[in-house]
């Protein structure tokens, strides 16, 4: 049996040369591979940006993101200018910028790190890598668990799988998704209609084939019914095919067959949008627009 110092040895890559609080430097070896690692137990590509390293540490390893690859060429030889004879050789070095995002830490013995060790992931960093630190790749575990993040719960979605950590089931948690703000960015046709309209019906699908709690009991063999709301504002109407299987109510100013008309209560308004509605000018009648609330 291989040590785990060995282990790691045989995923290196490279070594740290300058660390930032944001950013760190990572001077790649010669041999290092090129376009497809195969060190890691299974064919991974490498270098590449938005893939995943490692910075082993007393802690763990620090987890970081590859945010650029850049090559250097500089000529090297004598410096005697008297000699004619000489040629200078043109010589290469490839570096990375790293992001740090977390750290990962082995669950159990060291000594089992050649069987099925899991590993688990939490933002932040305990220790920041040193100059001269060993960069490796992480397996095919490692890269799991750092897709999978804090998300490791019994109440996750599933929603698709990371095509640069080897295809690694991604999945997330609803609580976590659906509590705060959540922006979906993208070029135009990169897919963000389509994944929200997947987040809403993977969550409802989630939801219906879970256990029922104490407060959802329901005959054996029936699906949950959850008890969930979803308000989508669809002014290109994108989504009304989109969820037509489902029982949904689409409200529409112009309603078409199976719409129903929207009605907005003028106490919803503010002033700007009244301002805009009545089409007051400035100065003349948008000093004091009115505003009609509720008994």
């Amino acid at each position: 049996m291989r040590s785990p110092v060995e282990l790691i040895g045989d995923r290196a890559i490279g070594t740290v040369e300058e660390v930032l609080a944001d950013r760190v430097t990572v001077l790649l070896d010669q041999d290092a591979p090129q376009a497809t690692a195969l060190n890691t137990g299974t064919p991974a590509g490498f270098p590449r940006v938005n893939s995943y390293v490692l910075i082993p540490n007393e802690q763990g390893s620090t987890v970081c993101v590859v945010t650029s690859v850049r090559m250097n060429r500089f000529p090297v030889g004598k410096s005697d200018a008297t000699d004619r004879d000489f040629v200078r050789f043109p010589i290469s070095s490839s570096t990375m910028a790293l992001t740090p995002l977390g750290t990962i830490k082995a669950l159990g013995a060291l000594g089992s790190c050649t069987g099925g060790l899991d590993f688990a992931v939490r933002r932040g960093i305990d220790v920041f890598p040193s100059v001269g630190d060993p960069v490796i790749l992480p397996n095919a575990k490692q890269l799991e668990a750092i897709v999978e993040g804090e998300s490791r719960t019994e109440r996750r979605i599933h929603i698709g799988s990371s095509p640069i950590a080897g295809l690694a089931p991604v999945h997330v948690d609803p609580d976590k998704l659906f509590g705060r703000h959540l922006a979906v960015l993208g070029n135009t046709g990169a897919g963000k209609s389509c994944s929200v309209a997947g987040l809403v019906r993977w969550s409802l699908d989630a939801a219906t084939h879970a256990p029922a709690t104490s407060g959802q009991a329901h005959q054996e063999g029936t699906a949950v019914v959850p008890n969930a709301r979803f308000i989508i504002l669809d002014p290109n109407g994108e989504y009304a095919q989109a969820f037509k299987d489902l029982d949904v109510r689409v409200f529409s100013v112009e309603p078409r067959e199976g719409e129903r008309q929207l009605c907005v209560p003028s106490w919803l308004w503010n002033g700007n949008e009244w301002a805009a509605f009545t089409e007051a000018s400035p100065g003349v009648q948008l000093s004091y627009p009115l505003i009609f609330r509720p008994k």
